[in-house]
């Protein structure tokens, strides 16, 4: 009866440990985060999703989702994933027919109205199959609505989590939401939305260490036609209202990101808010 009791024991402490790993797979760790991190800000393309070149549907003004990606697939294609990048004969010209790649139906399906992160995660992960790899991890964290398979049950963005997805072979895309600000509520009305590629952080434009900033690539023609490195400050807010159309709001805005002093703001908007995040990890080469 002792043995049958300890038998048990040893049964249920092994499927304990295995639950436990599977759990550690699904999360990537956030332990020792450097404080500031910039090797991908200069080695990482920046293309503009409207600039003539791409040759992108309607001339690339909602292909910000698929540039934003190419961006981040250019530079693992430098470290170790070369087949992610089409052969053609310019690297430019390659990264466009990617991005062009990726918003197609058979991946983004992106539509005039851009790309949602249902269609990015989606397309990430197929794509990235159909080129003979497999990813060690791909997440979402934010309120817009998404595939199950790539949920993290977070809907505020947690800037630990996203520090940390960037290091070594990974990407990480920002989706920023647009919004009107009615400071007389506390509301913020959602107008559009952009997406970006995160580069790095920790820095500001001189080099000073600096925890609230953001550096990212913009493929917005507002950004500029020419690569740069965008340093966005970021500040949480404290209280009041997410509101609009959408799927998922209202909701409570505290949490969220302001996407402040850095971000070049659309026309439909006053404000960006980081409503939602993607991190990708491929595995080590």
């Amino acid at each position: 009866m002792r043995r049958n009791i300890a038998a048990v024991a040893l049964i249920i402490v092994a499927i304990g440990s295995i639950c436990a790993r599977c759990k550690a797979a699904e999360q990537p760790s956030t332990r020792k985060i450097p404080e500031a991190y910039t090797e991908k800000v200069v080695p990482t393309p920046d293309l503009t999703q409207t600039d003539p070149d791409g040759k992108l549907p309607n001339q690339g003004r909602s292909h910000c989702g698929p540039v934003s990606v190419s961006n981040s697939f250019a530079w693992l294609a430098n470290n170790g994933f070369g087949n992610l990048l089409p052969t053609l004969s310019g690297r430019k010209q390659a990264q466009f027919e990617m991005a062009r790649l990726l918003g197609s139906k058979k991946y983004m399906s992106t539509t005039s109205k851009g790309t949602g992160a249902g269609g990015v995660t989606l397309g990430v992960s197929r794509y990235i199959k159909d080129r003979g790899y497999e990813y060690h991890y791909l997440k979402y964290q934010g309120w817009r609505k998404h595939p199950s398979q790539f949920s993290t049950a977070v809907d505020v963005p947690d800037l630990s989590w996203i520090k940390e997805g960037l290091k070594g072979n990974s990407a990480v895309w920002l989706n920023v939401g647009w919004y009107k600000n009615d400071s007389s509520t506390g509301e913020y009305l959602r107008t559009g939305g952009h997406w970006v590629t995160l580069v790095g952080y920790g820095v500001d434009k001189k080099g000073n260490v600096d925890p609230a900033i953001l550096i990212i690539h913009d493929p917005s023609p507002g950004a500029g036609k020419y690569p740069s490195h965008e340093y966005v400050r970021i500040k949480s807010i404290t209280k009041g209202k997410l509101t609009g159309t959408q799927s998922g709001l209202p909701r409570s805005a505290k949490g969220y990101y302001i996407m402040g002093n850095g971000m070049h703001i659309n026309r439909k908007g006053d404000v960006g808010i980081l409503d939602g995040v993607v991190v990708l990890k491929m595995p080590n080469k």
